[in-house]
């Protein structure tokens, strides 16, 4: 079985959203492993030395048994185009160490920044994102997306963003979209619609 990673976002020497990352790792844990062990993530952490200013990328990579972290400065890709993309077999439900059949679709995005992966003709994730799309002034987040991730459960619970199925022939009655996850913040700017190319 492949490992398991977390990105934890770390801003001004503090990691970032840990309860989510947290509890997305116990429920990993007890449908992979079928472990229930009590874990205090942010005790796990605590010794790491932090910079106090910047971004950094924390990469916790996980098992059973296993744990290792990296830590790099974080530089946000910078994506204003996507391509879609459909694979009806896709499964990540799990956020798995082993990408590769996530960066083989990154691979058919001719040109365009990023991929906007369908699964049986409804919209999903990018190949590292979770996605919104804005309309009316509102946000919606596909149902299903292919991984339930942290900013987007902090998003929900916030009630910034609603979810709601979205197929491609919906794609035009939004204004625009942004992609979000534990490192890319939901404050960041929103893209034309336009910018899907199908």
């Amino acid at each position: 079985m492949s490992l398991l990673f977390e990105s934890i976002r770390v801003e001004q020497g503090k990691f970032q959203n840990l309860v989510y990352h947290e509890q997305r790792m116990k429920r990993s844990l007890h449908a992979l492993y079928g472990i229930d062990e009590y874990f205090d993530l942010e005790e796990e952490l605590s010794n790491i030395p932090l910079e106090s200013e910047g971004v950094f990328k924390c990469k916790l990579i996980y098992d059973d048994i296993r744990r290792t972290i990296e830590l790099n400065p974080y530089t946000p890709r910078q994506v204003s185009t996507l391509k879609i993309v459909e694979h009806n077999r896709i499964n990540y439900e799990f956020k798995y160490a082993d990408r590769k059949l996530l960066e083989h679709l990154y691979s058919l995005r001719e040109g365009c920044d990023d991929v906007l992966i369908l699964k049986r003709g409804m919209v999903t994730d990018t190949s590292y994102a979770n996605i919104a799309f804005k309309r009316d002034n509102q946000w919606y987040t596909p149902w299903q997306p292919l991984l339930k991730g942290t900013m987007r459960q902090q998003l929900l619970e916030f009630e910034k963003i609603q979810e709601e199925e979205i197929s491609r022939k919906d794609l035009k009655d939004f204004e625009a979209f942004k992609i979000f996850n534990a490192m890319l913040r939901f404050d960041s700017n929103e893209i034309a619609i336009d910018n899907i190319v199908f």
